[in-house]
C-alpha cells in the first residue's frame, strides 16, 4: 500500500489560514455586494421615486378593511333543520277560514280501505304524479298521459280553481298537459298547517263545487277523491305529515286552467 506522505505542524497551520482568509475573503464579497445594491436602491445615484415609495407610510383605508371578506361563508348560529317554515297558520287566514262567506266544513271520519281491497297503494303506488293520474281515473286516456306530462313550477298555477295550492303552500313539483283526453294538472306542495286543516280546506271546495266526494285512508294515507257529471271533472288528492312537520300534498285533477 503506497503510503502518504506526513503532514508537519507547519504545513497544517498554512492551509489552517489558508482556509481562514477564503473564508473571510467570501464573507467580505457578499456585504460589498449588499453595499452596492444598497447604493443603488437608496443612494445618491437611485431613482427618487423608488426612494419615496420605498420611505413612504402604508395607507390603510378602515372603511375597506371593515368590508374585508363580505362573502365568506359564515358558521350557522344553530344547527340546520329540515322542518317546513312556519306561516301566519290556519285561523288567521281568510281565504282558509272562509269560502263564498261560508265557514269550512268538517270533513267526515275517513274510511280505512282492508289492505287485500287497496289497489294501487302503498308500495304499489305510482311514483309519478302522470302515473298516478292515470291509475286513477282523472284522464280518460289511461296509460297514455304520464308520458305526455309537461312538468314545471308554471303549472302550479294553472291548477282547476276548485283545487288551488293550498294558501302558503310551497310547491316542489307541478305538471300538467293541455287539452284531449289528458287535460290534467298535477302538483306536490308542503304546507305548515296539519293535515285535518288541510283535508277540511279541500273536502269544503270540493262539495261547494259540486263534486262527489269519498274520503278514505289507504295504506295508511290519507285520501280524497270524487267526480262532477255536469263535465266529467274529476280529481284525487293524497295528504301525509311532513317529516318536518305540517303536510305533504299530491293534487291530481282534471279541467285546469
Amino acid at each position: 500500500m503506497r503510503a502518504f506522505p506526513r503532514l508537519t505542524l507547519p504545513l497544517l497551520i498554512g492551509l489552517s489560514l489558508a482556509l481562514t482568509l477564503t473564508a473571510c475573503g467570501a464573507k467580505s464579497d457578499d456585504a460589498a455586494a449588499v453595499a452596492e445594491l444598497d447604493s443603488k436602491l437608496v443612494g445618491p445615484g437611485s431613482d427618487p421615486a423608488v426612494n419615496a415609495a420605498l420611505n413612504d407610510r402604508i395607507l390603510v383605508d378602515p372603511d375597506l378593511t371593515d368590508s374585508a371578506n363580505v362573502n365568506t361563508v359564515k358558521v350557522a348560529e344553530k344547527p340546520l333543520s329540515a322542518a317546513i317554515p312556519p306561516d301566519a297558520g290556519y285561523d288567521n287566514d281568510t281565504s282558509i277560514e272562509a269560502l263564498d262567506g261560508a265557514k269550512l266544513m268538517r270533513a267526515p271520519k275517513p274510511t280505512v280501505v282492508a289492505a287485500e281491497d287497496c289497489t294501487n297503494c302503498g308500495s304499489q303506488r305510482a311514483v309519478t304524479l302522470g302515473g298516478l293520474a292515470a291509475d286513477q281515473g282523472v284522464t280518460r286516456g289511461k296509460g297514455t298521459c304520464d308520458a305526455k306530462l309537461q312538468y314545471g313550477a308554471g303549472w302550479a298555477g294553472r291548477m282547476p280553481a276548485e283545487f288551488p295550492v293550498y294558501p302558503r303552500g310551497r310547491v316542489k313539483e307541478a305538471g300538467g298537459v293541455d287539452g284531449g283526453i289528458c287535460d290534467i294538472r298535477v302538483v306536490t306542495f308542503t304546507t305548515s298547517a296539519s293535515m285535518q286543516n288541510v283535508v277540511d280546506y279541500y273536502y269544503t271546495r270540493a262539495r261547494k263545487s259540486g263534486y262527489n266526494v269519498e274520503y278514505q285512508i289507504r295504506a295508511g294515507e290519507h285520501v280524497l277523491g270524487g267526480t262532477r257529471d255536469v263535465d266529467g271533472g274529476a280529481y284525487f288528492i293524497t295528504f301525509n305529515r311532513h317529516p318536518g312537520g305540517g303536510t305533504s300534498v299530491d293534487i291530481v285533477a282534471n279541467n285546469g286552467r
